[in-house]
């Protein structure tokens, strides 16, 4: 609520309002006292009594005056000091949304004690997280988190392991000798505190070390609200980041676990690899969004799943038995981790006339199967080790460019083919003329604009 110069304006006519409202009855009261009052008195010789009721009148005026002065005082500094919370308050807000904002728990402690610092006005500021009955600092704002970082905390030693042994927020503490140990060791001096347990499920998770408050003395009150108001949104944050990370790590060790049983027991070395190399680049460059491309990498590492139940995994048509593609996909949906990935398995051996194990044709067939129909089809027929690798690429080529195969989607041959071309050319040094250039993905991948390819084959 920040003060305008037409507000203040307007609170000192109020307030001049108010003040000549007061003074206009004791006018009135003193014109009458002097006309029926102070007249017999002076007739009596009570000049004493007139002279007392004159200043108590006066002096009543002057206090009429005088306060309202006060309360205007203190009125214009209730109002700054409104305006000034509300201030820090979206500061807060605006912080917290910038923090939501990020993944990554070390750009969380980062932002964090950047946030920090600026919302209560800190000199320097440190995280530490709790590793079994120690605290470790992971990021530090204005000093050396090489210098701090080196040593562990004990819980319950320093002003830091205190608040974590407490289970509360400490400000403006005396510094214990641990403190000014570190002080030095990191070659800073405290001069106040504000120390905030992060407590996540009723256990504690981190500390956030707040030193030195600026242009104040000390930390108030107001900063340790904002402080365990940041920490609670933050330790969210970065329990939400977590969680993501672990379940980024263990669906990694799990598709690697699937790879690899799936490549040694079911299929051929690479397969895997192979096929997720050739659909993830069809599904870019056919413009795929972002979410069905993950989907659609998902599948690439379980699409042979369902040859567990299969008897023999090298007859039939290639790419083992059809069946497997339906007992796959009955495997994947009872499984969250892999559910996306289910319906794109269970299609891949549909074909777009109609004669795959479902009779699903066309347009029925979701986009991201049909490129992984493609993709397993080619590695199938090209790659030496499969049972079925007696083509070359030039010759799937020409084959599935053939008008009269109807088993492949046009738009997923076609994008295969200009690939096929476009690489062949630059390969041979030739500049392609015939090939368009597709669409620019409209959200590329971040390892591909670091210049890291994540579809790469191993080893290619």
């Amino acid at each position: 609520m920040k003060q305008t110069d037409r507000d203040r304006r307007m609170l000192a006519r109020t307030q001049l309002l108010m003040v000549v409202v007061s003074l206009v009855p004791l006018g009135v009261l003193f014109y009458i006292s002097a006309q029926y009052v102070f007249q017999p008195l002076l007739d009596q010789g009570q000049n004493m009594t007139v002279y007392g009721l004159v200043a108590l009148l006066g002096f009543t005026a002057i206090t009429v005056v005088l306060g309202y002065v006060l309360v205007r005082r203190d009125t214009v500094r209730t109002i700054e000091a409104i305006s000034e919370g509300e201030k820090r308050l979206d500061q807060l807000y605006e912080a917290t949304g910038r923090l939501a904002e990020l993944a990554e728990p070390s750009q969380l402690h980062v932002a964090l004690l950047e946030v920090a610092t600026e919302a209560v006005g800190a000199e320097r500021a440190g995280l530490w997280i709790r590793e079994r009955d120690e605290l470790k600092l992971v990021a530090a704002h204005g000093m050396s988190l090489d210098r701090g970082g080196a040593i562990p905390l004990p819980i319950g030693q320093g002003l830091v392991g205190l608040a974590a042994e407490q289970g509360r927020t400490l400000r403006n503490q005396e510094p214990t000798d641990t403190d000014r140990s570190w002080d030095d060791r990191v070659v800073t001096k405290t001069t106040s505190s504000l120390v905030v347990p992060l407590i996540l499920r009723g256990e504690l998770a981190a500390v956030l070390d707040l030193r030195n408050r600026l242009l104040e003395p000390e930390f108030t009150p107001v900063d340790e609200q904002l402080a365990e108001g940041l920490a609670r949104q933050v330790i969210l944050f970065l329990d939400n980041a977590q969680f993501r990370t672990n379940e980024a790590q263990f669906e990694g060790a799990v598709g690697d676990l699937v790879k690899t049983v799936t490549e040694k027991h079911l299929c051929w070395s690479g397969h895997v690899d192979n096929v997720a190399a050739i659909a993830g680049r069809l599904a870019a460059k056919l413009n795929l969004a972002p979410e069905k491309q993950e989907a659609l990498r998902l599948a690439c590492l379980v699409h042979d799943l369902g040859l567990l139940d299969a008897a023999k995994v090298d007859i039939g048509p290639p790419g083992g038995p059809v069946d497997h593609a339906g007992d796959g996909a009955d495997r994947l949906e009872a499984m969250s981790l892999w559910a996306d990935a289910a319906p794109i398995v269970r299609h891949h051996h549909e074909q777009m006339d109609g004669r795959g194990p479902l009779g699903r044709r066309g347009f029925a067939i979701p986009m991201t199967a049909r490129i992984l129909a493609l993709a397993e089809y080619v590695d199938t027929v090209t790659n030496p080790a499969s049972p079925w690798g007696k083509m070359t690429v030039l010759d799937v080529v020409a084959e599935i460019s053939n008008e009269e195969d109807k088993r492949f989607d046009p738009t997923v041959v076609k994008a295969f083919v200009e690939e096929h071309t476009q690489t062949h050319a630059i390969r041979s040094g030739e500049v392609p003329t015939t090939v368009e250039e597709p669409d620019p993905d409209p959200d590329p991948d971040p390892a591909a604009k670091e210049g890291g390819d994540p579809w790469a084959v191993p080893g290619s």
